[in-house]
């Protein structure tokens, strides 16, 4: 699987909406689980810790189901894992296509530790090229 950001923006119609009809998170969020299984992806779900230390038993943890609301450009956050790039394209397709987004962005992503086991290529990459970057002198 692959990570994705998925940020995005509603019209004012498609607020107008969204006000006038959403009753619940579960009545919002069925549609658009159905769509992300229709590319066998999964929406992420986020757990923040209260406490100074995730260990400690008498803060519970604050759970985000699927999506979060931004202030700012973009009206929506959430991450997505598709099984690849192709898939994540056609899904961004999918939801630009409809009339009450304005704007979709969809960002790649990787866990940590893939990005930590690539470093030790960066380095040697940029010993065996002598690369610099503008600026700098190379070696």
């Amino acid at each position: 699987m692959e990570y994705y950001l998925v940020r995005f923006s509603y019209t004012a119609a498609a607020w107008k909406e969204l006000l006038d009809n959403t009753r619940s998170l579960e009545q919002r969020l069925a549609p658009v689980r159905r769509l992300i299984k229709q590319f066998r992806g999964s929406l992420a779900t986020f757990h923040f810790y209260e406490a100074p230390h995730f260990d400690d038993a008498e803060m519970p943890p604050v759970v985000v189901r699927e999506k979060m609301v931004l202030f700012g450009e973009y009206d929506l956050l959430g991450v997505i894992a598709m099984p690849n790039k192709h898939v994540a394209q056609a899904f961004r397709m999918a939801i630009s296509a409809e009339p009450g987004l304005k704007a979709v962005e969809l960002l790649s992503m990787m866990p940590l530790e893939e990005a930590i086991a690539a470093m030790p290529d960066a380095q040697v990459a940029v010993q065996k090229s002598r690369y610099a970057a503008p600026g700098q002198r190379a070696s």
